[in-house]
């Protein structure tokens, strides 16, 4: 019986970067839709290149032919496997009706992955994607699905932790030179109640605000244009190649670690598509 070789340091996961890179033309963009930064891009393909034996980057620009080819066998696999798990049993393309899902804005430049597979895998499946802070209640069965941040789940709802949300301090690299002398980006009302919200107040001087807001997306998008250093996800800060971390606060901010959790009613946990909504997400979040 004949066997596949072996490929010392192989990894199949690596060449999901190599076919973003090739897709998308930059490591960059390739970062920002894995969620990554653009160093993780860059460092997963040079193991694949060890791994092969051969160049997969270009000096100046671009991937080789045989990364050409490689990003398509990416592509004809993932293809197949879905193609392998519809013929199964035919269960996610029976999925009709529609699902809520309910989180917070800073999640949402992760979600674009988890809800286009979704979308792929279930076509008959309307999904309602609810943003807001205050939240749609999962335990009122006001949502179906919730991804949040918490400690511990709230009690009586059922689901799985995804991954802890690490915090820092970032800016520009202007910014971050000089963390003493600059502005702060600070969450504003309602969030004020925010363990987040909390450390700003603690630490960050009234009269060094210079923008205050609810919204995380606009948060982010206002430290990298270098208003301000901005206390955020360290998932978030790695998709914007501009920002930088201020070190000194590393520690300050280490308690403010927490998991995330993909939580839904226990009455619901059975439902087809629940079950997908769930095994989707979390095959991409993790």
């Amino acid at each position: 019986m004949s066997t596949l070789p072996a490929l010392e340091g192989f990894s199949w996961d690596d060449l999901r970067y190599l076919e973003a890179l090739a897709r998308l033309g930059s490591a960059r963009l390739a970062g920002r839709e894995l969620g990554v930064a653009t160093s993780t891009v860059y460092r997963r393909i040079a193991a694949l290149e060890e791994a092969l034996g051969a160049p997969c980057l270009k000096r100046g620009d671009g991937v080789t032919e045989i990364a050409h080819r490689l990003a398509e066998l990416a592509r004809r696999t993932a293809t197949e496997i879905v193609a392998i798990g519809r013929s199964g049993s035919g269960e996610q393309l029976q999925v009709g009706g529609s699902v809520t899902i309910s989180t917070v804005d800073g999640f949402v430049p992760l979600l674009s992955g988890a809800v286009g597979a979704l979308a792929a895998a279930c076509p008959r499946l309307k999904i309602n994607l609810h943003i807001s802070d205050t939240g749609l209640s999962v335990r009122k069965r006001q949502a179906d699905v919730a991804l949040y941040i918490a400690d511990k789940p709230a009690a009586h709802l059922v689901g799985r932790r995804l991954f802890s949300v690490d915090f820092g301090v970032y800016g520009t690299a202007e910014q971050a030179a000089r963390p003493d002398e600059a502005r702060w980006i600070v969450l504003g009302w309602p969030l004020q109640t925010t363990r987040e919200a909390r450390w700003e107040r603690a630490r960050v001087d009234p009269d060094s605000v210079a923008v205050a807001t609810p919204s995380r997306r606009a948060f982010v998008d206002l430290v990298a244009a270098g208003l301000g250093l901005g206390l955020m996800p360290r998932r978030l800060a790695a998709m914007r190649p501009e920002l930088v971390e201020v070190e000194s606060f590393r520690d300050d901010v280490a308690p403010l670690t927490r998991p995330a959790w993909l939580l839904t009613h226990p009455e619901l946990a059975g439902h087809v598509r629940i079950k997908a909504v769930l095994q989707t997400f979390a095959a991409h979040l993790r």
